[in-house]
């Protein structure tokens, strides 16, 4: 699952240890492919209708602005309902697009914003929250996402590899990894990939001899895999709300490099990883060369102090107490 997906099934989960929850949602399909076009729409007018037909909630809590109404049926049938909108990355700075389908996502959003006034939004990271202010949002709070995958003790020594973990798409920036930055290295420097299929041309990657496909992992071999790199690689080529796997390799006792810019340049601070110029191979390559020089003692002591804070700061009791106190 990818972040938002997590985001929801973590937090439900904790919500609905403390109170009444009804859970609403639309399932993926295998592989990790999105929901057809005819189920997404389904989905939504079967939720809207329930969410007029139902008593009113205390908390009506949508899950994403991109379905925000949801968020005015509900309050159609109670207007005393407290709306609380989830806020991620890929869907706002979308609407700062110059085409022609970015400017009306922008103007469907601001629409919204029009609507639904009393709306308090959850961002994952300030990048993502300065985002939604731009169209008009106004109370909007930061609630950092969190990790389930974590190691109990820092790992000794590494696999000698680079890992990707992610969707398989240009965005991501495996292409950037594999076509810029490996030249630069030692011809026995290799990366290991994990991750679903999004783009069939960037899958050509995959046959690349310096490219070891791993496929889709589950989540304890995705934490072993984060362990074991000698670096964990996440060079996304575009803006990312917050950016989970970072926090996910950290906390597992990975070295994390990442691309220097929007919510992930705010989680991959120097008390997590490492960043660098998203498009500046030659950064990259000496950072990887830099890593890969460390001393046995240099990598603990790093891995070990990185996870500690990771696992303390992006911790999902802590997510869901922060939205309890975001709902009033």
């Amino acid at each position: 699952m990818g972040g938002m997906e997590t985001y929801c099934w973590e937090l439900a989960q904790r919500l609905g240890q403390l109170g009444s929850l009804t859970v609403l949602a639309l399932p993926g399909r295998k592989g990790g492919s999105v929901p057809t076009l005819p189920a997404m729409l389904w989905f939504g007018l079967s939720a809207a209708v329930r969410l007029l037909l139902r008593k009113p909630a205390t908390v009506t809590h949508i899950g994403d602005l991109a379905i925000w109404p949801l968020a005015w049926f509900a309050t159609l049938r109670g207007r005393s309902t407290r709306i609380v909108i989830s806020l991620h990355g890929s869907d706002v700075n979308f609407a700062n697009g110059t085409s022609i389908a970015s400017r009306m996502y922008r103007a469907y959003i601001q629409l919204g914003a029009h609507l639904l006034k009393r709306a308090r939004l959850i961002g994952n990271s300030q990048w993502i929250a300065s985002l939604a202010r731009a169209q008009g949002y106004t109370d909007i709070i930061v609630v950092p996402l969190a990790t389930t995958l974590k190691a109990v003790k820092s790992p000794i020594g590494h696999n000698g590899a680079l890992l990707f973990a992610g969707r398989i798409t240009p965005s991501k920036g495996l292409g950037f990894i594999v076509r810029e930055v490996l030249p630069l290295l030692d011809k026995s420097a290799h990366i290991r990939v994990a991750g679903s299929v999004w783009n069939p041309q960037e899958a050509e990657l995959l046959n690349h001899p310096q490219v070891e496909y791993l496929g889709v992992l589950g989540p304890n071999q995705l934490a072993t895999e984060y362990a074991q790199a000698m670096c964990v690689l996440v060079p996304s080529q575009v803006s990312e709300g917050f950016g989970l796997v970072a926090v996910e390799a950290a906390a597992c006792g990975g070295v994390v490099l990442a691309s220097a810019h929007s919510g992930l340049a705010e989680v991959v601070t120097p008390e997590l990883g490492f960043v660098a110029d998203a498009n500046d191979a030659a950064a990259w390559a000496k950072r990887i060369l830099s890593i890969s020089g460390w001393s046995e003692d240099e990598r603990s002591s790093f891995t070990s102090a990185t996870m500690a804070f990771a696992q303390q700061k992006y911790d999902w009791d802590r997510v869901a107490a922060d939205t309890l106190a975001a709902y009033g």
